[in-house]
């Protein structure tokens, strides 16, 4: 055997190597948020899944993962869109990402076009409030379409979104259930990836080749939840690596203790 074909022998070795490490990262990141689920009894068989995708990375892991579990745990799956009406001709090139990605997939996909800033005018509300308030409207308008299913509302909340959450209520003023922060069930609404961080969301989407829409208005320091998200939270993670999932942690152990009192 030549030296040529040695080499690419071993080329194609290391391929393969890569190849398979890959398949178990993926593997053991789809586990992890099964398990979770799991945990917290999330899904049962015959679940209607409403699911919240903006396009973001988040989101479209969201959906990927819970189109992966359907063999799991038996449930259908649904999207909705919201177009925030702030963006523009960009907030457009979201909502089509959204379209034809649930078009490739045979999803069921409802587009859902608001005027956030009229809506925050109207009630008094800053716009970060007013976006999270026609989306869950929007979700609770298309939950009335399926009365005779068991429909549940699922959104991207991750680790990152959870420790921000907690800072924020932190520094407003709050008590133990403003720091227990965002729960991993409340009511209808469910929230698979909170136990998974950022980095893992966007290694997941690297290792399936998909691609995901970015939202500038993510990456200024104009809202309140972005200066932690860009400020706080990366300054305590260069203190401790592991940081947002103490704090995770830690509010986990709030709501426990929050029920107890409201129980007693």
């Amino acid at each position: 055997m030549g030296e040529a074909e040695t080499k690419e022998i071993k080329n194609i070795q290391e391929i393969k190597n890569v190849q398979e490490k890959n398949v178990i990262q993926e593997k053991n990141i789809i586990q992890k948020i099964e398990a979770f689920i799991r945990c917290n009894q999330m899904i049962e068989r015959g679940d209607h899944l409403i699911v919240g995708v903006s396009g973001g990375a988040d989101s479209i892991c969201l959906l990927l993962v819970l189109l992966r579990l359907r063999e799991v745990f038996g449930h259908q799956v649904s999207v909705v869109h919201v177009n925030h009406g702030i963006r523009g001709d960009a907030a457009e090139k979201d909502a089509e990402f959204v379209r034809s990605f649930c078009e490739e997939r045979g999803i069921k996909c409802h587009i859902c076009r608001c005027k956030v800033p009229e809506y925050a005018h109207m009630h008094g509300m800053s716009e970060e409030e007013a976006g999270r308030a026609v989306r869950y409207e929007a979700f609770r308008e298309e939950k009335k379409k399926y009365p005779a299913r068991k429909v549940k509302i699922a959104v991207a909340h991750h680790l990152q979104d959870h420790a921000e959450t907690m800072l924020f209520h932190l520094v407003r003023g709050t008590g133990i259930r403003g720091l227990a922060a965002i729960v991993p069930v409340c009511g209808d609404i469910i929230r698979p990836l909170l136990h998974t961080s950022r980095q893992e969301i966007e290694a997941y989407l690297a290792l399936t080749g998909q691609d995901y829409c970015i939202d500038a208005t993510n990456e200024t320091d104009a809202y309140s939840r972005n200066k932690i998200r860009h400020q706080v939270l990366p300054a305590l993670c260069e203190i401790n690596s592991c940081a947002a999932l103490h704090m995770y942690q830690t509010a986990r152990q709030l709501q426990e203790i929050a029920d107890y009192l409201s129980k007693q």
